[in-house]
């Protein structure tokens, strides 16, 4: 019982300091940049930035090998 508390407690702390998330996004996608690629299945994004990774990106990388 203590270790669900103290669970509660820790996503509530860090709830709080989240940006908002208005969607979210599955399936595989990339962000590639000078230095770094990102990837992930699951992507949390505000829909008034938009989403920047795509499988096109993803598709790039394949490529590149």
């Amino acid at each position: 019982m203590k270790n669900i508390l103290i669970l509660f407690a820790l996503l509530f702390a860090v709830s709080n300091c989240a940006k908002p998330v208005d969607s979210v996004s599955w399936g595989k996608k990339c962000i590639v940049t000078e230095d770094k690629v990102v990837y992930s299945y699951v992507w949390l994004y505000n829909k008034e930035s938009g989403l920047n990774a795509d499988r096109i990106q993803c598709k790039e990388i394949a490529d590149k090998k």
